[in-house]
């Protein structure tokens, strides 16, 4: 039975997803863009859609989520990709708003969103070993070209506590994980810092990308049969560990069940991603690679702290109490990973 005041009760948005016709008047009342078509490309962290301007070019529209990291992260990273594309590296570059902002704040039900947009990275995902050699070399001219960067700073720095650390507290909130599951988590957590804070003084720094799983970087083949790759979705991005931005490609593509092994197909891929950094300027050292199954399973405790902090989005069942629990699994697993050096 409804109490006498339930009818007062307003409804209460946890994540808002906007329609593409209100991003349509958005882009072109803020960024004088005249859109002749726009729609949903999907929902994830954020809300990505498609922008085409009546002059046939196109657009990325990005909606940014409230994430309980904290505030976005917006300046530092329109910044840096203008700072790389600058340099010549291969980056989707950021449109500025007609103010000049980075980014435009929208007023949202759940709280102020930021709308940035950024041009069209043209191509497909890498797949040969020839694209995934290329996607290796332009991310080593990234970390290269980002040595110069003196905008603004990142808000995140991606140590030990953004990767595994929030996490925990995400973990913590779960509506039906078990407490043993929670301990097992806690016990894996403080064992990993703790190997992390012996061997980080021995460890490269660069400026991570922070989502280089092979899905945020595009191909491209010119007239001339050229190829070129090009990064997009900087969105985490700062600063942190060499073998981190490394390892999340591997960590993508590692199989999730028994025996957890690479096999020699995805061996042969690694080492021409790896190849592709090193032609590409960068350097990878042994302590670097030594570190990779540390990193993997670092990058494994980051996402899954991500979608336990989307459940009010997502739902419970994105990261089910079940799957998260397998996870330890496969993250024991991975702690005796062997990889080649090259």
């Amino acid at each position: 039975m409804l109490s006498p005041t339930s009818h007062d009760l307003s409804p209460i948005a946890s994540h808002t997803t906007a329609a593409a016709s209100a991003v349509s008047v958005w882009v072109a009342q803020h960024y004088g863009l005249p859109v002749q078509q726009c729609y949903l490309i999907r929902r994830n962290l954020n809300d990505n859609y498609a922008v085409r301007a009546t002059d046939g070019s196109r657009y990325v529209a990005r909606l940014c989520a409230i994430r309980p990291r904290g505030p976005f992260n917006v300046d530092f990273e329109v910044a840096l990709l203008a700072h790389l594309h600058a340099q010549g590296v291969g980056v989707a570059t950021p449109v500025l708003a007609a103010n000049g902002a980075a980014s435009v704040t929208l007023p949202f039900p759940e709280g102020p969103r930021a709308l940035v947009l950024f041009r069209h990275c043209d191509g497909a995902v890498p797949d040969t070993p020839e694209e995934l050699h290329l996607t290796g070399a332009t991310l080593a001219q990234i970390h290269s070209a980002a040595q110069s960067f003196t905008g603004p700073a990142s808000r995140y720095v991606l140590d030990g506590h953004h990767l595994a650390g929030r996490t925990l507290d995400y973990l913590a909130a779960h509506p039906e994980i078990d407490p043993s599951v929670l301990d097992a988590y806690r016990q894996l957590i403080e064992r990993l810092l703790s190997e992390l804070a012996e061997v980080e003084g021995t460890l490269t720094r660069v400026m991570c990308h922070g989502d280089t799983h092979g899905f945020n970087n595009h191909v491209t083949t010119d007239a001339d049969g050229v190829q070129r790759a090009a990064f997009f979705d900087f969105d985490d991005a700062g600063p942190g560990f060499l073998t981190y931005d490394l390892c999340v490609w591997l960590w993508s593509n590692l199989p999730r069940k028994a025996p957890m092994e690479p096999d020699d197909a995805l061996l042969k891929r690694w080492q021409q991603y790896l190849a592709g950094y090193r032609a590409g300027g960068g350097l990878v050292t042994d302590a670097d690679l030594a570190a990779l199954p540390l990193f993997v399973q670092l990058r494994h405790l980051w996402n899954m702290g991500e979608g336990v902090a989307r459940i009010h989005h997502w739902g419970a069942n994105m990261m089910s109490a079940d799957w998260i629990k397998k996870q330890l699994d496969v993250m024991a697993a991975w702690a005796r990973l062997q990889l080649p050096s090259a």
